[in-house]
Order: structure tokens, then sequence, then C-alpha cells
């Protein structure tokens, strides 16, 4: 009776204690009934957010009548600064007016700033949504908008810009537009998220200005620009070159344009001019250059070896240090990849290898896909590319895939992939690869 007692004493305990335990939504409910009834306020949309038992935190947005008064919002916020006050607050809360939101701070002084700021924005008309942040430093602050469907993105930026540059307490301070998903403009770099890092604000306007001159010259599909660096899509491939050379008269500029079947192009990057040979041949899908390497797609299988032989006699091939060419082989897929001195071993291995399509030949791993009755041929064929040491992977027309590991007339398996579904594959592999 006593063990009884005690465990419902601790039940009841517990009940009692549930609301504490979810931490984030009893914050959130705190909040929200402390809001009901406040003059001036639409809606509260505020969630719980529960990290642990007894331990959590609320976010949200507290949307505002529209047209509402800046005074009767900075009364609003004043009544919300306590509750994000704090080196952890509990609370991380936005103020919603008239499509733009601003973070609240615990500082009534930033936030009468961005009120100020926000109130100029609001009555912008070129603006489907604005988001106003303050950091913790009083002269840090982003202003991140979507440009109307009708209105032009640099424009848009030019004017919050000159809105900023107005603004008490925006002297460090970034901003950015999108213009759905292909254009963006940003003086701010990576730093938007990151209010506290934001270095002084940039001069978009010569970059801006070489960007206005490329779109009254080409069609341009997309863009993205910030500070150093502009990346361009256009609409005909023949315009690559002279959009590049145009973006570089500004000083300092990282640029990389694509159009037609050029994925990437830039006259930094290794094989320029090859890249622009091979996608003016009908028998080349896209191609790019960089870093990485140079990358070659949508090639059909029957015409990889004229393709490998024309980069390979190329001068420019010199300075390229990997080499992807991908495509199709009777419908599947393929892809051969490898640094030059062994992609043409390759290469030439590809047509045994098209029977086992889709298959990849590149770096380290080779896998393949095979009939349950080809695998002894299959093997005769992957054996003498996988060496030692490479990782092949196999999947045979009944759904069952296995990795090992080749290692002469060995293959080494681990533990875990020798599951008793994929046995007779393995071991129908294993048997082969003994000869």
């Amino acid at each position: 009776m006593r063990t009884r007692t005690v465990v419902m004493a601790l039940a009841i305990a517990l009940m009692a204690s549930s609301c504490a335990a979810n931490r984030g939504d009893q914050l959130a409910g705190e909040l929200s009934e402390r809001l009901e009834g406040v003059d001036g306020i639409e809606r509260v949309e505020l969630d719980g957010n529960n990290v642990l038992p007894f331990a959590g935190d609320a976010s949200g947005t507290i949307v505002l009548e529209d047209g509402i008064s800046t005074a009767r919002a900075a009364e609003i916020a004043a009544i919300l600064e306590p509750y994000v006050s704090g080196e952890s607050p509990d609370y991380a809360l936005t103020l919603g007016i008239d499509g733009v939101d601003l973070q609240v701070s615990p500082s009534e002084e930033r936030n009468a700033s961005g009120l100020r700021l926000l109130d100029e924005v609001r009555q912008r008309t070129d603006l489907s949504s604005a988001t106003i942040v303050y950091g913790a430093g009083s002269q840090a602050c982003v202003v991140a908008a979507e440009a109307e469907a009708s209105a032009d993105p640099v424009t848009v930026y030019d004017g919050l810009v000159a809105l900023r540059a107005a603004t008490p307490g925006c002297e460090r301070a970034g901003v950015r537009v999108t213009h759905g998903e292909d254009q963006s403009i940003t003086d701010a770099a990576d730093h938007w998220e990151h209010v506290d890092t934001l270095p002084e604000a940039v001069s978009m306007t010569e970059p801006l200005a070489g960007l206005r001159e490329i779109r009254n010259r080409f069609d341009v599909v997309s863009y993205a620009i910030r500070p150093g660096a502009l990346v361009l899509e256009m609409r005909r491939g023949k315009d690559v070159v002279a959009a590049d050379e145009l973006a570089r008269k500004t000083p300092g500029q990282q640029v990389s344009v694509s159009g037609g079947k050029i994925s990437a192009w830039s006259q930094d990057v290794p094989a320029a001019q090859l890249v622009l040979d091979l996608a003016a041949l009908s028998s080349v899908g896209s191609v790019s250059s960089d870093d990485r390497g140079l990358q070659i797609d949508g090639v059909d299988l029957d015409d990889i070896l004229a393709i490998y032989q024309q980069v390979a006699q190329d001068p420019e091939a010199a300075g390229i240090s990997r080499i992807l060419i991908s495509g199709t082989a009777a419908g599947e897929k393929y892809q051969i990849a490898g640094p030059p001195d062994v992609v043409a071993e390759r290469v030439a291995a590809a047509p045994r290898l098209a029977a086992y399509a889709p298959f990849a030949l590149a770096d380290d791993d080779l896998s393949v896909h095979v009939a349950v009755d080809e695998i002894s041929d299959m093997v005769g064929v992957i054996k003498p590319l996988a060496g030692v040491g490479r990782l092949v992977t196999v999947r045979d027309d009944q759904g069952r895939e296995v990795t090992f590991r080749s290692a002469g007339d060995e293959i080494e398996v681990s533990e875990g992939e020798q599951r008793e579904e994929v046995r007779p594959l393995l071991d129908a592999i294993w048997r082969a690869w003994q000869g």
C-alpha cells in the first residue's frame, strides 16, 4: 500500500508539472495570453520550441493591424522588449506591419530606429515583403526585401540603400533584394543573417552600373551580384564571352557566366577556350570548367571517344586537373571521371561497360547494373578495371545491391554487406571473381 501511494503521488506531481516540462509551449501560451486584447494587434503567431524536458523557448510574429501608427507600434514593441532581453532570451519575436517584419530588440533605441525605417519601407509600392533585423551592436542592421514582380530589383535596391543611409543606427548595414528565384542583389555578402558581423556598408554603384549595361545589351535570364562577385545566366550562349568582358570592367570582380550549352564559364578558369569549342559541338549537351576540372555532360556513349580525343589534343588540356564526361548509354546514365592520365583508359573501357548501364567509373568507385544471368560476363569486364583497392557496387535486376573492395583475385566484403537477402548475388560475384 505504501509503494502504491508513493507511485500515485509521483504520477500526480508529474501531471501537475506537465506544462513546465513543455517549457517552450508554456512560454508561447503565457505571452499569447498577455497580448490578448491589446489594441492594435491583429493576431499572435507563436510557437514553442521544447528543446529538452523543462527547457525550451518560444518564437514567432506579432502581426499588427494594417495602417497602424508608428507611435502605437512603438508602444507594443515596448511591451515585448523585456521578453527578448537577457544573454539567453526566452523569446525571439518579430513585429509584422503591412508586409514588413521587424525583429524586436531589447533596446528601445534600436526598436525606435527600426520602426522609423519600417515606416519608410512599408510605404514603398515596389516591395512585396521585407524584413528588418538589428544586431547586438547599436549600429548594425539589415534590410532584406522581395521586389514586386513588375519592379526592377536594381532600382529597388538603390531606393532601400538611400533609406538605410538616412536611418540613424544603420551605419554598419546591409541590404539584400531578391526578385523571384532568379535575381538577387546584396551588399552584405554572407553577413546578412549574422548582423553583428556586418562590415561597413559597401558601395555597389560601379558593379550595378556594369550590370545595367549588360542587361541593356543582352538578354539576361538571371543574375546574382554581391561585393566582388557576379554570376550571370544569358539567354544565348553566343553572349557569354561578351557579357563576361563587360562585367570585368569593374576592378576586383569575380565573374561566372553561363548560357546555352555553357553551364559555367570564366576567362580565368583552365581551358576557357576549350569550353567554348566544346559548346559549339552538337554532340555535347553542356560543358563547364572550374577548379574541380572540366565537366562535359549530355554526351551519347557512341560519341565519347571523339569528344575525349578533342579534349586530349587541345593545348589547354595541360591545365586541367580532372575530366568528367557523362551522358546516356542506350537510354541509361553513365559517368566517366578521373585525372587526365587515367581517363583515357576509362573512356576506352566505356563501350564494354555499356551493357551494364547505368554505370559509373570515377575516381576510386566503380558501379554497374547487371542481369543475374550475366554476372560472370560482367565480372570479366570490370575485374581488370577494378585493379586493387577500388570500391565496387553491383546492382542486379532483382533490386539487390552489394558493395565490396577489389583485392586482386579476391574481394573484401564487410560484415554489414553480407546480409542474407543479398547472399545469392554476392556468392555469384565471388565465384566469378575467383575465376
